[in-house]
């Protein structure tokens, strides 16, 4: 008789590494008011840098623009310009967008001493929701962040704090590294405040703190924005995926 061969199962191996990069901006203050409603994070994660930047260059190039993207900049006379630059980022492949945005009423604000720390704990939050929203099981992702310069002292634990709260959600370190520069020189930044900015609009038109008319440039690019998403209005908690793998989720805090 012959003998059987026993073959053990297979053990799975280490998961993959997939290596993205994530830009970090925000709008609004922790610190000020609560009559200044609205406090928001959003992270612009894309797989590879160099198909939106040859994107965003050669856009410039042909509208003559070299300024500074700002939502607060959007006006009826360059609204087309902004609703182009929106356009890049939804013909980017694997292009994610998120966004947390806190309304300051509902913030602890009792014996807060260091506003960074809370920042820097919503900024890790938002992090691990962006890196949750493509992680796989048979991958794992892994971010090098890229943030506007002055959204932070620079001499706190922006890093140190933020890779702690990452880790903490996720039970791994997926924030790989952080540099801080200057949102001038760095159009995916610019292009992070205009998505982030209109999205906040959107919560702010919500609650009645914009008063809406044909001059409102903004408003008619948060309309163009959801029509691109295919969502009936951006002031609301979603996660949704549309061609090209194009996403974007929406937290209310």
């Amino acid at each position: 008789m012959q003998n059987s061969q026993f073959i053990p199962p297979e053990t799975p191996g280490p998961k993959q590494r997939r290596h993205f990069f994530g830009f970090l901006d925000e709008t609004g203050l922790l610190q000020s008011p609560t009559t200044d409603r609205f406090f928001g994070l959003g992270i612009l994660v894309i797989p590879r840098t160099k198909p939106m930047h040859d994107e965003l260059l050669k856009y410039r190039q042909r509208k003559n623009f070299y300024g500074e993207f700002k939502f607060t900049n959007v006006r009826r006379n360059n609204l087309s310009l902004y609703k182009g630059l929106v356009d890049i980022f939804f013909e980017t492949v694997q292009a994610r967008f998120c966004v947390v945005v806190h309304d300051k009423r509902f913030l602890i604000k009792r014996h807060v001493k260091n506003y960074a720390k809370i920042y820097n704990s919503f900024a890790g939050e938002l992090i691990a929701e962006a890196v949750k929203m493509n992680d796989m099981a048979t991958s794992s992702e892994y971010l090098t962040i890229l943030a506007d310069d002055v959204s932070t002292a620079i001499d706190d634990s922006f890093e140190k704090e933020m890779k702690e709260k990452v880790k903490s959600i996720l039970r791994r370190n997926a924030l790989f590294g952080v540099f801080r520069l200057e949102s001038h020189a760095i159009s995916e930044i610019q292009l992070t405040d205009v998505l982030l900015g209109t999205v906040a609009y959107a919560f702010k038109v919500r609650e009645g703190l914009i008063q809406s008319g044909p001059a409102n440039a903004k408003l008619d690019l948060v309309k163009y924005f959801q029509t691109r998403m295919g969502v009936r209005n951006l002031s609301t908690s979603f996660n949704n995926r549309i061609r090209k793998g194009v996403q974007v989720k929406v937290i209310e805090k």
